[in-house]
């Protein structure tokens, strides 16, 4: 009677002397049992059981350090790349390094900063006036900076700035064709008696108040080709008005100097130009003020 291995009762344990059924080549053979049993210990050959304290403590590496590290384990150290141990850069010097693709520094040097150590220009190559402003910025080096060069461009100011002080030109600038909006001329008030000497240095509006029944001589500025102010007489608001008023050395329409509005409170409006060789005079009269 055959028995199929599959309908065969299983056994409870295999021990050495065991044999079990094998199918070679479709013949149904026997094979001796060996079995292996795992020696549980801290030998070469000896298996560690699962709760092994060996298993969860630390386990510090041994034996020689290599690639990029010398010394052993477990306190290995970084090979050296021959960069000195220094602090490279100081106010007048910066650090120059060569990294490699590992990340290491393996060239350090030590460069004065210079122009053309970091791509810059000297101010020994810029004009005096503007090296002097660099080294000492004040107004007085701005102003000279701005004037110590020739040629085409601007200066700009940026728009919207706001804050007080002057941006100073030379006393005599020609500046070609600007557009200037919105600027105010200086002026200057005074009372006057029987002379004045008009000075346009400081302003071109001259706001005169002439004094109670005191005609008045006004002497000229100095002569200048393009020059030109107005001068605002105002009789005065008691007394007796003056009636007379001399401009020495100007010319007018018509030849005649013309006579003021001599009426209490009222203003007579004075405009002059000049050509360099005289001023000429025009005016406009009887204004309230």
């Amino acid at each position: 009677m055959s028995i199929k291995i599959s309908n065969l009762p299983p056994a409870a344990i295999a021990n050495d002397a065991d044999v079990v059924p094998i199918v070679q080549g479709g013949v149904t053979k026997k094979a001796a049992i060996s079995l292996v049993r795992p020696t549980f210990g801290t030998g070469p050959t000896d298996v560690c059981a699962g709760n092994d304290f060996r298993l969860s403590n630390s386990r510090p590496p041994s034996g020689a350090a290599g690639g990029d590290l010398t010394n052993s384990y477990p306190s290995p150290e970084l090979t050296t790349t021959g960069v000195a141990a220094l602090t490279y850069g100081s106010s007048s010097e910066v650090g120059q390094f060569t990294v490699d693709d590992k990340g290491r520094i393996t060239t350090a040097a030590i460069v004065a900063i210079s122009p053309s150590a970091i791509g810059a220009v000297s101010t020994s190559q810029l004009a005096a006036n503007i090296a002097t402003f660099l080294s000492t910025p004040t107004s007085a080096n701005l102003a000279a900076a701005l004037t110590d060069e020739v040629g085409t461009g601007s200066v700009v100011f940026a728009s919207g700035v706001t804050g007080s002080g002057d941006a100073v030109l030379a006393t005599t600038p020609t500046v070609q064709n600007p557009t200037i909006n919105g600027y105010v001329e200086g002026v200057t008030s005074v009372t006057v008696a029987s002379n004045y000497t008009i000075s346009i240095a400081a302003s071109t509006v001259i706001i005169v108040q002439l004094t109670s029944n005191t005609p008045c001589t006004f002497t000229m500025p100095a002569l200048q080709a393009g020059k030109s102010f107005a001068l605002y007489l105002k009789q005065p608001l008691t007394g007796t008005p003056v009636s007379t008023a001399t401009f020495t050395g100007a010319v007018w329409s018509g030849g005649s100097a013309p006579s003021l509005n001599n009426t209490f409170g009222r203003l007579d409006i004075f405009s002059f130009v000049s050509d360099g060789v005289k001023w000429y005079g025009n005016v406009s009269k009887n204004y309230a003020y």
